[in-house]
Order: C-alpha cells, then structure tokens, then sequence
C-alpha cells in the first residue's frame, strides 16, 4: 500500500499517520485513480488493536489495506511508542470522515454506495445526505442480511456495485465482520472500500455523537458506553485493560530493544 509517511505500528495494526484532511485527499485521490487495483480502507480503535491481537485473519485484513486511528487512545499510544510529530498523527474518526469525504468529493464527481445497516437507516440516508450534502451521488444502497452471506449472493452484489459504477463502498457492518468482508471484496473486484462502522447509523440519527469536549478528551467511549451499557460493556471494560497491557508491553519492548 502506498502511505502518507511510514506506518507506525500500534500493536499488530500498522496506522497511517495523517491529519483528517490529509486521509481525505489521499483516499479521494485513491478512489479515482483510473489505474488503481483496489484497495481496502479501515478506521481502527483500541478495541481493534485488541482484537487483531487475538485473530490474524483479522490482523491480515488490516496490514493487507490502509488503517487510519479512529480513536484518542490509539494516537496517544502511536505518540508514545514512536514520538512522531504530534502534527502529523492525529485522530481520523470515521464518522466525520464518512461525511466530510462525500462533501469534498462532490466536486469530483464521486459516486458513492452504501452496503451495511439496516433498510430503514439507508432510506434515511438516501433521503438526507443528499438534502444535507447537495449534488453528493448515492448511486445504491443494499442491506446485507444478518446471517452468514455466501459466495453467490457477494457476486450478486459485486455485479450491482458494478452496474452502478460506484467509486466508493462504504462498508457499516461492525468490526471484525466489514474489515474481513472489505478485504474479501477487494480480493474478488477491485475498488475503493472504506470501512466506516456505526457512521451510518450516526448519520442517519440512529446514534449520537459525543460532545465535542468528550471527544478531545478521548472520552468518546465513555459516552458510547453510556448509551449502549449491555452490549458495549465487555468491549470498554475489558478491551481497554487489554489494550493498555497491549501498548505497555510493546513501550517496554521497545526500551529494551534501545
């Protein structure tokens, strides 16, 4: 994969370093290279660094695409384990990427699909992105079912993909399940597939965003706990031990290594 600069590793997740508008120009300028063999875009957390450490299928399909730090944890961690320049390691947070990159790509003529979700959240963004983003192009949406897809059915959707002449899939499944999905995608049809999990249903109003002041904070987890405590719980709770265990064993590493 190309990169802005050298990926700088946080546990076995190798992360673009980049500015939010740095991400941007890079995965427009991806997106619409005629020559382009396809590539796979993820946004990855602490709870994405926590899981690559325990699945390598899940580890390939990162290390095979292009991951962004979609999380203050994470910058902190790259910050603290390589001392990069503060300036060009920052937060790409994958719900305002999802809707700054359609507005900036308006002007070059982007086509966009959505594959993830529910019927009734891509409705709502096929009604309001366009009332919100004006001359943005959904050219289709599809809502995967929940059980296990197989081969046929991906190949049917790959062919209407096609048909549309989508430059981009944006991809709402939920880690792990879009970033395996993406990769096996990529693998059967190149393109530009971007990984952007719960952007959709932040979008669409289905969830919402945490103060700007949490998010600076690096407290946006506390606040998706907050909303979603039964089914986030083991993910914040457990997964944030893991992951300070994770980069700490990998600072001590490093230090010895020196």
């Amino acid at each position: 994969m190309g990169s802005l600069a050298d990926t700088l590793d946080c546990g076995r997740i190798s992360f673009e370093p980049a500015t939010p508008k740095d991400a941007i120009r890079k995965v427009l300028d991806l997106a619409l290279d005629p020559t382009k063999e396809g590539t796979h875009i993820h946004f990855a957390n602490a709870y994405s660094v926590v899981l690559a450490q325990e699945d390598s299928a899940l580890a390939s399909a990162f290390s095979s695409g292009m991951c962004f730090p979609d999380g203050k944890p994470v910058v902190w961690a790259m910050r603290a384990l390589h001392n990069p320049s503060p300036l060009t390691v920052q937060q790409v947070r994958g719900p305002s990427f999802f809707e700054d990159f359609m507005r900036q790509g308006v002007n070059r003529g982007v086509r966009h699909y959505l594959l993830g979700s529910t019927p009734e959240t891509l409705a709502k963004l096929s009604e309001s992105l366009p009332a919100r983003i004006p001359g943005v192009k959904i050219v289709g949406v599809s809502s995967p079912p929940f059980r296990v897809v197989t081969d046929e059915e991906w190949h049917d959707e790959l062919r209407r993909i096609r048909e549309c002449g989508a430059d981009v899939v944006w991809i709402g499944l939920g880690t792990p399940k879009q970033d395996l999905i993406a990769e096996k995608l990529c693998g059967l049809m190149p393109s530009t597939y971007i990984c952007v999990g719960a952007a959709f249903d932040f979008s669409a109003g289905n969830l919402r965003h945490a103060p700007k002041w949490m998010q600076k904070a690096g407290l946006e987890w506390l606040f998706r706990f907050i909303q979603e405590p039964k089914r986030l719980w083991r993910r914040y709770m457990i997964g944030n031990i893991v992951f300070m265990v994770t980069v700490g064993g990998q600072w001590l590493s490093s230090r010895r290594r020196r």
